[in-house]
């Protein structure tokens, strides 16, 4: 089976520059794998396959803002929990102006908890 070259662009304005292999029978099988295996987190804006020893280049056909695909996968970054808090803070004070607040304490945790048998 064929090895064929993965090459993307991180930014739009950079070269097209090495970034892994796949093995696959045809330019259309590669373009698929390419993108399912190296960018389908957004690693790039652009990408493309070539056969290894050949020079001829076969440019991915999506483009930087569909690329990793349009599901928002923010959660996966440490960004994505920004505010998180302060979301948290505005919604318990909602639901205490709404009465559908525990205004118990909370109970003792662990093991050796009082009332838990410890």
């Amino acid at each position: 089976m064929p090895v064929w070259e993965v090459l993307g662009k991180r930014k739009p304005d950079d070269e097209f520059e090495w970034v892994g292999g796949i093995k696959a029978p045809d330019v259309e099988m590669a373009l698929m794998l390419a993108r399912e295996t190296h960018f389908r987190h957004k690693e790039g804006v652009a990408y493309a396959v070539r056969r290894r020893g050949d020079d001829e280049l076969f440019v991915g056909p999506y483009p930087g803002d569909v690329l990793g695909g349009v599901t928002d996968r923010s959660y996966r970054r440490q960004e994505a929990y920004t505010g998180v808090g302060a979301r948290q803070k505005r919604i318990s004070a909602e639901f205490t102006k709404r009465g559908m607040s525990i205004d118990r304490p909370r109970p003792p945790a662990g093991r050796g908890a009082p009332g838990r048998g410890g």
